[in-house]
């Protein structure tokens, strides 16, 4: 029984170990998430620009940190997850992206199903200044 968990818990949450991801997962995340988190997020969210609340999301390593509110994303876990609550408007004193423009419901979907995934993210390390 406890290989089953552990064997289930790596399934899960293997993106965030660097397992290889699957080519599937890899598209999915470069054709509908890392356009989105570029174009909405990059701005307050990067190494270029700024951390603002101490979060980044241009890097895995940066999401996986989390920011001053907490985890930005529980892999697995969409309800729990800040990033989908807060992009959702959830929250009423946390809303992105800026302005408060709410993101098209189909964007907000992808967000679910990519957390649902694992967030797979190929991401393996932090962006440079170039």
């Amino acid at each position: 029984m406890r290989g089953l968990a552990f064997t289930l818990t790596m399934l899960l949450f293997a993106p965030a170990f660097g397992v290889e991801l699957k080519p599937d997962e890899v598209e999915f995340f470069e054709s509908r998430i890392r356009p989105i988190l570029a174009q909405e997020c990059y701005e307050c969210h990067s190494e270029a620009t700024k951390s603002k609340g101490g979060l980044l999301l241009d890097s895995r390593v940066g999401w996986q940190k989390g920011g001053e509110s907490g985890d930005a994303i529980v892999p697995g876990s969409p309800e729990q997850s800040l990033l989908l609550q807060t992009i959702s408007h959830e929250l009423e004193d946390l809303q992105m992206p800026k302005a408060g423009a709410k993101l098209d419901e189909s964007i907000v979907s992808d967000f679910r199903k990519w957390i649902s995934m694992g967030a797979p993210d190929p991401r393996d390390a932090p962006p440079t200044k170039e």
